[in-house]
């Protein structure tokens, strides 16, 4: 289970990360990670407020040869450099196939207590599987939140925290059903997944 703690009011430290799906910004607040989306993402930089555009001219993340270079001459508080740079290692990880755990990324992502109990949920669905809204909606009210597929859904699509808060792993009961990062996305990590569980577990 991912750790959360309570971000700072800081503006948040924005980096890169050249991706298979696309570019990656990740956005450090107070210690932890508070957004990881793709470019071209539906609620792009929401809810922190991040503007896409702005984002492009974060530093880039992407070789671990040069990371701790771009991190030490970013003049970001240490804890949100720390942040990015296991961010950054567990999509390193992640895009090989190594099913990293989210627990060594610190969490603080915006929502309200429907969304953080549907994220949590999420976090539950093992690398390589998928679990339905329906599923999802099961387990919330067996816990006593009340809810909807369609809440459900409302909530999935909301997700800050692309990848690391697994959102792709939710499908439809008939079909991948929808991805705020796009089908192409979704089908490609899901493709990813399937390809690397075994090696991965």
């Amino acid at each position: 289970m991912p750790i959360e703690i309570t971000p700072s009011s800081s503006d948040p430290a924005l980096a890169t990360y050249d991706s298979p799906i696309g570019r990656l910004t990740l956005a450090a607040q107070g210690g932890a990670l508070v957004g990881l989306w793709v470019a071209g993402q539906r609620f792009f930089g929401s809810p922190s407020g991040i503007d896409e555009a702005g984002a492009r001219s974060a530093l880039d993340l992407t070789s671990p040869d040069s990371r701790e270079a771009v991190l030490a001459e970013a003049g970001w508080a240490e804890a949100d450099a720390l942040t990015l740079s296991a961010s950054a290692a567990w999509l390193d990880g992640y895009f090989a196939g190594e099913a990293p755990s989210p627990a060594c990324v610190p969490l603080a992502p915006a929502g309200t207590d429907f969304q953080r109990h549907v994220w949590e949920a999420m976090d539950a669905i093992p690398y390589g599987a998928t679990r339905t809204y329906g599923y999802l909606t099961a387990v919330l009210r067996d816990a006593g939140v009340p809810a909807s597929a369609q809440a459900v859904g409302g909530a999935v699509g909301r997700n800050p925290l692309l990848l690391i808060r697994p959102c792709h792993r939710v499908v439809a009961a008939d079909g991948p059903g929808g991805y705020a990062a796009g089908s192409g996305a979704k089908a490609w990590l899901l493709a990813h997944e399937a390809a690397t569980a075994s090696s991965a577990s």
